[in-house]
């Protein structure tokens, strides 16, 4: 599945040799919408249903800036490129500060293109796997009920958790986080979790692997690179073991 692109230019002048160019593909994007206006382009990006926000600055309409500025207050940190009519330094400084990725001056070479958006993907992949790891943390914690002997407990995990994200993280290692030896921490663990710290941790990487892989954008082998396991071989055995699925039964 190709990460989408949102077109923010509120001029109404033909972007199709833009939009034809190959590199878009080639870098692993898709124009999927065009909007005339700021805030439809806010919603969108607000709402997930664009990765990517391309700003076309225009002499009369220049969108960059007021995009920049809303999504600040929405939605910081929201990949956003953009492409400028005119070379005006202060503009292309003020997006920068305000967080655009890359500035390209039109007419846009192709090379220059490909290197922004090779530096897009990086974030955009990052923000999505953020995103489901977020949702996996979450899914985890509840299966935990939250009582007054536990709740610190709770705390600390979560703390740890946010610490270890996106990886198969040792008994040992959480055992240090908590300041125990490993036997005292299994112990403390199941008796206020109701589960073994294994199974918990077993449970929450598989559920977060599960989630990248319904996402469309990473293949099982990218998975298992990215938990950390030594093959993508042995990745699927403990993936089927805990889900009752193979991974490709997740993969669009």
């Amino acid at each position: 599945m190709l990460f989408k692109i949102l077109i923010l230019d509120s001029s109404g002048i033909e972007l199709r040799k833009l939009v034809d160019m190959s590199v878009w593909r080639e870098c692993g994007f898709e124009i999927a919408g065009h909007a005339f206006d700021v805030e439809r382009a806010v919603s969108s990006a607000v709402n997930q249903d664009c990765d990517l926000v391309l700003c076309i600055d225009r002499p009369t309409s220049a969108v960059a800036v007021p995009f920049l500025i809303k999504m600040n207050k929405r939605c910081p940190n929201f990949p956003t490129l953009v492409i400028s009519h005119t070379e005006s330094s202060k503009n292309i400084r003020e997006c920068f500060l305000l967080g655009a990725v890359d500035c390209l001056v039109e007419p846009v070479k192709s090379d220059e293109l490909k290197q922004a958006l090779l530096r897009v993907c990086n974030i955009v992949s990052d923000n999505v796997a953020g995103k489901e790891y977020a949702n996996a943390m979450n899914s985890a914690l509840n299966m935990i009920v939250v009582t007054s002997d536990n709740e610190t407990m709770v705390e600390k995990l979560s703390e740890f958790m946010i610490k270890t994200q996106g990886r198969a993280a040792s008994v040992e290692e959480a055992a240090d986080f908590f300041g125990f030896n490993s036997d005292y921490f299994r112990r403390y663990f199941k008796r206020r979790a109701g589960i073994s710290f294994s199974d918990f941790y077993k449970r929450l990487t598989m559920d977060y692997a599960r989630l990248l892989l319904s996402s469309g954008h990473y293949k099982v082998a990218e998975v298992s690179d990215m938990l950390g396991y030594s093959s993508a071989d042995y990745f699927t055995r403990v993936f089927k073991k805990v889900l009752g699925h193979v991974p490709s039964d997740f993969r669009k």
